[in-house]
């Protein structure tokens, strides 16, 4: 089926919309880049200009009102999710929002009911779904390539040190730190890949830097499964080799799959698969971008949800506020049982 092409706007055009999904909207044929907007003017009208958007704005307001626009892709600081999604929402615009989801899970689900009353479609960001490695362990696993799956390890970690005025460093803008920001994503990804996780168990510290959100997290998590993961966070490291600090590994009982780095968007990198009968190891090269335009297009086209969800963000924020909670109250916390706030205090 021919899709007609989603006429885009874009909120917050700042480095992720530079580096990747501008970009990505040229590349996708299903999408159009029709708008974008940032509070600097001057910026915006070059954002456009190299990216060949038709106007610029300096002002979210105005975005919403161009016609022209059918979808929004909010790429602000996470304290903007909430109110740009429900200003989007009131103008009839379908959503992209940039993970995580909201500051807290009463915010995502203002968010949730603002998009159900409008009638507009919203998904969640978590990119790393259409990862051409990660859609190949899901099959795998499917086959059940190394039998029943009893634990799993992820790694998403980096050294990022104090800069003044940068939003993922505050609090009030960003609502934590590397395990908000960071393993938001290796917990989606944990949820695609193994199933809905139950309990966590977790530390959370800022050990390298003197900003307000953690630098240091470690959670242990316990699936409905009955597996068990880590997850592992850090801006206090500096070890540059991404097959080290940015890596997945599952484990069976009849073998292993390893896959690094977890975080590329362009599905680059190596994926391997090792039983008793030896290993396999498969590569790839796709934009995860680009696929993740292409099933927003295709969910507006048939009428039906996008493959990632509110809930989906919903799901993710419940587990990192359950994080935050065993980290201030030394207790294991059963997900979506913690307080009403996600961030840490």
């Amino acid at each position: 089926m021919e899709l007609t092409p989603v006429r885009w706007g874009i909120i917050g055009a700042g480095d992720i919309a530079e580096r990747v999904m501008a970009p990505a909207m040229r590349a996708a044929p299903q999408s159009e880049l029709v708008a974008v907007t940032r509070r600097d003017r001057a910026a915006a009208e070059a954002f456009a200009a190299r990216h060949g958007a038709r106007r610029a704005y300096d002002n979210i307001e105005a975005l919403l009102r161009d016609p022209d626009v059918d979808a929004v892709y909010i790429a602000t600081p996470v304290v903007r999710h909430c109110p740009d999604t429900l200003a989007a929402a009131a103008h009839g615009k379908h959503i992209l929002c940039e993970k995580p989801l909201a500051l807290t899970v009463a915010e995502g689900e203002q968010m949730r009911a603002a998009c159900a009353a409008a009638g507009v479609q919203f998904m969640t960001c978590f990119y790393q779904r259409f990862n051409a490695r990660h859609r190949q362990i899901r099959a795998l696993l499917a086959a059940r390539a190394i039998g029943q799956v009893t634990a799993a390890r992820w790694n998403f970690s980096g050294r990022s040190a104090d800069r003044p005025g940068a939003w993922r460093q505050d609090p009030a803008e960003a609502g934590g730190g590397c395990y908000m920001d960071n393993a938001s994503h290796c917990v989606d990804l944990l949820r695609f890949l193994l199933g809905e996780i139950v309990a966590v168990s977790a530390f959370v510290d800022t050990l390298a830097a003197c900003y307000a959100v953690e630098d240091t997290a470690t959670s242990i998590l316990q699936l409905a499964s009955g597996a068990h993961a880590v997850i592992t966070s850090y801006w206090s490291t500096g070890d540059p080799a991404d097959e080290r600090n940015s890596r997945l590994e599952i484990f069976g009982t009849e073998g292993a799959i390893i896959s690094t780095p977890l975080h590329d968007k362009f599905s680059r990198g190596q994926l391997t698969v090792a039983t008793s009968a030896g290993e396999q190891h498969f590569t790839y090269e796709a934009s995860t971008h680009v696929a993740l335009l292409a099933e927003f297009a295709a969910a507006l086209a048939e009428q039906r949800p996008p493959a990632i969800t509110v809930d989906d963000g919903l799901a993710a924020l419940r587990t990192v506020q359950a994080v935050y909670e065993s980290a201030r109250t030394g207790a294991t916390v059963r997900v979506g049982q913690a307080g009403s706030e996600a961030g840490r205090a």
